[in-house]
């Protein structure tokens, strides 16, 4: 016989479904302009399986990256995601030169998604500045230069805890083109992983790796 505790719980977990189906749906159903595609649910499956408190994200444009991982959050019913970003046109921007701020908002609010993330509008070095939370999640996909990213690296690797995972954008990018003399990504990837930290690569969406901040990797057994 079920409880009461319990039938509560299963009401609970059908109204917040019922409620997540107009941001799954707006997701499933629409693009944005951006390079990393459905790769976007990668990110939405780690952060529903490794549960962060807090996230980081380094990036945010439009907001495409920012709702799969507010969504998984709201899914785990926990967590915050920074999402960093000056908003400020530059070469980067996968829809052109705009301010993506109010956009970024309007996205937000459209997938019911606000209430998961706070929204810096700032640079990754203006956003670390005083920073002192430790971090579970954090993706990298602002400045694909070589300082740009390595900035974004050593800003937020410290404050990993030691099972967090930092996923990279558009890592196997030399392997596809076009040629970018400004892109630095790839570099800096093989330069973590020569390093010895541990790094996986997806290559779908121009490649997204998973790294962790030890060099070597956690040690798994005892003695």
């Amino acid at each position: 016989m079920i409880s009461l505790a319990e039938l509560r719980w299963r009401n609970r977990q059908l109204r917040h479904q019922l409620y997540l189906l107009r941001a799954r749906y707006w997701l499933a159903s629409r693009g944005f302009a951006t390079g990393l595609g459905r790769s976007a649910w990668l990110l939405h499956g780690l952060v529903r399986s490794i549960r962060p408190k807090t996230a980081v994200e380094i990036g945010s444009a439009q907001g495409w990256s920012t709702c799969h991982i507010a969504l998984a959050m709201k899914e785990n019913f926990e967590g915050r995601l920074y999402a960093i970003d000056p908003h400020a046109p530059t070469a980067w921007n996968d829809a052109g030169p705009i301010d993506t701020h109010k956009i970024l908002q309007k996205n937000l609010r459209r997938c019911g998604l606000s209430d998961h993330v706070e929204i810096l509008r700032a640079t990754s070095a203006e956003a670390a500045r005083g920073w002192t939370r430790p971090v579970d999640f954090l993706f990298i996909d602002g400045d694909h230069s070589y300082p740009g990213v390595k900035r974004d690296w050593e800003l937020f690797a410290p404050f990993l805890a030691p099972f967090a995972v930092a996923v990279f954008h558009d890592t196997t990018w030399d392997l596809h083109g076009p040629t970018r003399p400004d892109m630095g990504v790839p570099q800096f990837l093989e330069e973590l992983r020569r390093a010895g930290h541990p790094v996986i690569t997806i290559d779908r969406d121009c490649g997204l790796s998973l790294v962790q901040a030890r060099r070597g990797g956690i040690p798994l057994a005892a003695g």
